[in-house]
């Protein structure tokens, strides 16, 4: 059985258009071609690739002149982080690196924990660690995690450095994301929480609140995330 493709073509000329201005094909400044020259080296129509270019503009990669057409700006970095396949999957390719702050210690829930606990999760406590993401060596992910202490033997003595957590739990106790939710703010940052992210305490950051339900009744995994993007959009498609 032949599996069709399922991605719209509007996404895929953006994805397309987005990679040549990564890679400087197209520079700050420079045009884009016409939407005629694009629906031709698409093969589709003008409304597709109006959907597109819409897209980019949502994006922070073009802007729109009347009489010019769609010129490049400065264009930021998209973080695939608001999916539930994690930090690494989100990311992709780019050069992500991990700095432990907290190694993974079993320890009982705060008292003023962000998301309200059942009685079996309350019973086993949790596996708390931290950990700084950075790209390109600027920090931007400052992000604390809790899982429910439940078969996840010996756990504490993985290491994370640079490795998925998901990757891990799949490759060592075929646990996967069945489900989940989250919860966004914009926010001031703390001074501690400033600090690692290299900003000014007064300067806006995004402050997620995860929690992800697994195939194991009862393991869940609790994710604090504060992402700087001064330098990074927040970006996925659904």
């Amino acid at each position: 059985m032949i599996r069709k493709e399922t991605t719209p073509l509007y996404k895929k000329v953006i994805d397309n258009l987005k990679m040549s201005i990564d890679d400087s094909k197209y520079k700050k400044g420079d045009l884009l071609p016409s939407e005629n020259d694009l629906c031709k080296t698409y093969n589709t129509t003008r409304a597709t690739i109006r959907q597109a270019l819409s897209g980019l503009i949502n994006m922070g990669y073009i802007t729109r002149k009347h009489g010019k057409g769609s010129i490049v700006i400065e264009p930021k970095k998209g973080l695939g982080i608001l999916s539930f396949a994690g930090v690494s999957a989100g990311i992709g390719d780019q050069s992500l690196s991990t700095q432990i702050l907290q190694k993974q210690t079993k320890q009982r829930w705060p008292l003023d924990f962000f998301y309200e606990l059942n009685e079996i999760e309350l019973q086993k406590g949790c596996i708390y660690f931290s950990r700084l993401r950075q790209i390109d060596n600027i920090p931007v992910l400052y992000e604390e995690t809790y899982i429910t202490n439940l078969n996840l033997p010996r756990f504490v003595g993985k290491t994370l450095q640079n490795v998925s957590l998901f990757k891990t739990i799949k490759e060592h106790y075929n646990i996967e994301i069945a489900t989940g939710e989250q919860k966004i703010w914009a926010v001031n940052g703390d001074k501690q929480v400033s600090k690692l992210l290299n900003i000014k305490a007064s300067e806006p950051l995004v402050h997620m609140k995860r929690r992800l339900q697994t195939n194991i009744k009862d393991l869940n995994i609790y994710s604090s995330i504060y992402c700087n993007t001064q330098e990074y959009f927040l970006q996925d498609y659904f």
